[in-house]
């Protein structure tokens, strides 16, 4: 009787599984609308109701967007094309109302216009497709494989980390809904320029016109992955495409599993200084690849895509990347060690410039990133830590701290490469307790109160000791200080307006105010870098009377000057140092000493 149950039950038929495919048009690029379908078939029975949500944001931006804002319009129907009731049941959520159907097709438009902060876009010569801001998902069937059939306008081709169906260049399979929103889809006549580190197949893809040289992008981007393949290791990934978008109002890049998206002004190739940060942009990108990609905080893994995913961590994720990607830049020969040493020195005035920096630590500015740091106010600059520069800044000096108690036995290479292993994408994320057992480990002895001071305190950095364990010295060049208001004035449009406040500044004692425009010092008109040069010359204790428009009142404050509190530095390196202090420099910048 066991034996007839059991073959019974093997040759009874499977329940079919749910199926999940989304169709993509753009058949008028102009209008900014993308035409979506998203098909569910073989659901179950049992639920009266299918939830589609419109995700509030998108990965690599912890701030909420409220995507769900650009959908225009929204229809149901069955297999048969028969409508379906449906409503919506908050800011997000489409219910659909089954009716006993198993196939559930679920017709949209959504308004995309954005590439500036590279959510999706949609004009006459390309599209860009960010998952989150265009395709609406089921929780129950996130994990579910997807397949997306996408219908270029034109003939515009695709470009994306995800793989395409064999034989079918429009239609592209993702893993599950999760791994298609980290996989953006570029649209267009972008031209592709590939190359291959150690085998394994990369991709430069650009939309837009520039003066750039594409066998020298590949050298240099080559050079880039090959020196953050080697810190970490290994590849996490069989391809890799880097897109990029060339336009004046292009800037930044984000993030993704395969992939990066980066925008540059169209003809800065030829600048080296502006080369420089464009390939330092790649460098910062492709290092999280590994760092927040694959290695994740836990209150971000696994995603939720309907609201904030609140972190103390995300200092690690963006500041320990900022740390690394001009270090393996200098490392990867983009740079001299002497030109990274003497750029410390702008990050140690900055440091101690903020007034944030006393008032809101670094656990805190991460935890707050979604509601603070993308939401910038007047006050932030002097209430607000910054996640990404302070990080990178204790990073730093958490580096040198292990190479220094481990007597340059270990270093922050060997910690972040054990957190790659001990929390990969499988598990379930870690924390910043996670973080400071591990750089115990490696330091050998504890970090309490490193951590206490400086990530989840206020406390200065002590910038003179950290680096002369690298043999490095910190000069302060008092001599050059000067007067100053202790204002950010830019020209925009025409007028010459106040950008920042500093606390407890000339400026913030005597009432001027972010947002004002400055029509004339001590009587003679005067544009920005007038202002600034002027007021250099002066000495402490002067008055300058400016006169501004505030609200269209015109009006006259008068400020004493005083010194700039912060001087600027200088960092080299010292005369007479141990072996120690020699070894870690060297092992740090990977350089000689005597260089």
């Amino acid at each position: 009787m066991r034996l007839f149950l059991s073959l019974l039950l093997m040759t009874a038929p499977m329940a079919a599984q749910p199926v999940v495919e989304y169709r993509l048009g753009m058949s008028k690029p102009s209008t900014h609308i993308f035409e979506v379908e998203a098909r569910y078939s073989n659901l179950p029975s049992g639920d009266a109701t299918l939830d589609l949500i419109m995700p509030a944001w998108r990965s690599g931006r912890y701030v909420i967007f409220d995507l769900a804002g650009n959908v225009v319009t929204f229809e149901a129907a069955d297999a048969s094309g028969k409508p379906l009731k449906w409503e919506k049941i908050d800011k997000q959520t489409w219910r659909i109302q089954k009716k006993g159907t198993s196939n559930i097709i679920a017709r949209y438009t959504v308004f995309a216009n954005d590439f500036a902060t590279r959510k999706s876009g949609l004009n006459s010569e390309h599209a860009f497709v960010n998952g989150a801001a265009t395709f609406m998902y089921a929780e129950k069937y996130r994990r579910v494989p997807v397949t997306v059939k996408i219908t270029p306008f034109g003939n515009w081709r695709i470009t994306s980390g995800l793989e395409h169906k064999k034989g079918d260049p429009t239609t592209l399979l993702a893993e599950n809904y999760d791994h298609l929103l980290d996989c953006p889809i570029e649209i267009g006549n972008q031209k592709e320029y590939p190359f291959e580190v150690e085998g394994v197949p990369h991709t430069i893809s650009i939309t837009g016109e520039g003066n750039y040289e594409a066998d020298t992008l590949m050298k240099d981007f080559a050079r880039i992955v090959k020196a953050i393949k080697d810190f970490w290791g290994e590849f996490p990934y069989k391809r890799y495409v880097f897109i990029v978008h060339l336009s004046p109002q292009s800037r930044g890049g984000t993030e993704y599993l395969n992939s990066t998206v980066m925008g540059a002004r169209p003809f800065i190739f030829k600048n080296p200084t502006a080369y420089r940060s464009f390939l330092g942009l790649a460098a910062h990108e492709f290092f999280h690849t590994w760092n927040v990609k694959q290695l994740r905080p836990k209150g971000m893994h696994p995603y939720d895509y309907t609201k904030e995913n609140y972190a103390k961590e995300y200092w690690i994720a963006e500041g320990v990347t900022s740390y690394y990607a001009p270090l393996l830049m200098q490392r990867a020969g983009f740079g001299t060690a002497r030109q990274f040493v003497e750029g410390l020195a702008s990050m140690i005035q900055d440091e101690r410039s903020r007034p944030g920096n006393r008032v809101q630590s670094l656990s805190e500015s991460s935890f707050d990133a979604w509601i603070k740091h993308w939401k910038p106010n007047e006050s932030s600059y002097n209430t607000q830590t910054d996640y990404y520069g302070k990080g990178a800044q204790v990073s730093l000096l958490l580096d040198l701290e292990i190479r220094h108690r481990s007597k340059n036995k270990a270093s922050l290479d060997d910690v972040m490469r054990e957190m790659y292993r001990r929390f990969p994408i499988t598990g379930s994320g870690y924390t910043v307790d996670d973080f400071q057992k591990i750089a115990e480990k490696f330091a050998g002895s504890s970090l309490q109160e490193f951590f206490w001071r400086y990530v989840h305190g206020t406390a200065p950095l002590d910038w003179e000791t950290s680096l002369s364990y690298a043999g490095l010295q910190v000069q302060a060049r008092d001599s050059e200080r000067k007067a100053w208001l202790g204002a950010v004035i830019r020209d925009e449009e025409g007028k010459t307006r106040v950008t920042r406040i500093v606390a407890d500044s000339p400026a913030y004692e005597a009432g001027l105010d972010v947002g004002d425009e400055i029509v004339a010092l001590n009587g003679y008109r005067m544009q920005s870098n007038d202002i600034t040069d002027r007021v250099a010359e002066m000495k402490p204790g002067e008055k300058v009377t400016l006169t501004i428009f505030r609200e269209d009142q015109l009006r006259n404050i008068e400020i004493t000057l005083k010194l700039q509190d912060v001087p600027p530095y200088r960092v080299t390196r010292m005369k007479e140092v141990t072996d120690l202090q020699k070894r870690i420099y060297e092992s740090w910048l990977h350089a000689e000493w005597d260089l």
